[in-house]
């Protein structure tokens, strides 16, 4: 038995206590990197995004990957005036959610808000994902494990 607080925020919709209470993470293998830049992918930056995890952005003139870290060398060869934030790590929830699913990145990110831990968020169409700098890292997953319990590694 562990202590815990409760995983529930009060007041919550029941669809969120169920999902927060059947919810675990893992910190996917391996290290990340974050680039921007204005001009338009390239075949090889989606190339670079390979098997994934990985994200492209195309929006306000700017192109964002978010890729393996052994991809940006490659990516900031191609895009010069590339800007990038790295070595990032990959947290993904594992339990698939809906749509239509209230609150959840909202408490997730409330929490690491209020410990002062900075982070991107990546919503896949069954699963969300966090991405933290590793200075970070064991900040946030202080403040996870006491919402959620971590899965065992593969």
């Amino acid at each position: 038995m562990t202590d815990r607080p409760p995983r529930v925020p009060p007041g919550a919709p029941a669809e969120l206590e169920s999902v927060l209470a059947g919810m675990s993470f893992e910190v996917v293998p391996g290290r990340f990197a974050l680039a921007g830049f204005a001009a338009a992918p390239a075949a090889e930056d989606l190339a670079a995004l390979g098997e994934g995890p990985a994200q492209l952005v195309r929006e306000g003139g700017e192109t964002t990957l978010l890729l393996p870290l052994e991809e940006l060398a490659a990516v900031l060869a191609r895009h010069p005036e590339s800007v990038s934030e790295s070595p990032l790590a990959w947290i993904r929830f594992r339990a698939p959610m809906g749509w239509e699913l209230v609150g959840f990145l909202a408490h997730v990110t409330g929490s690491l808000a209020a410990a002062g831990v900075p982070l991107g968020a990546v919503c896949g169409f069954s699963r969300d994902h966090l991405f933290v700098h590793e200075r970070f890292l064991d900040e946030a997953l202080g403040v996870l494990e006491t919402l959620f319990d971590r899965a065992p590694a593969p």
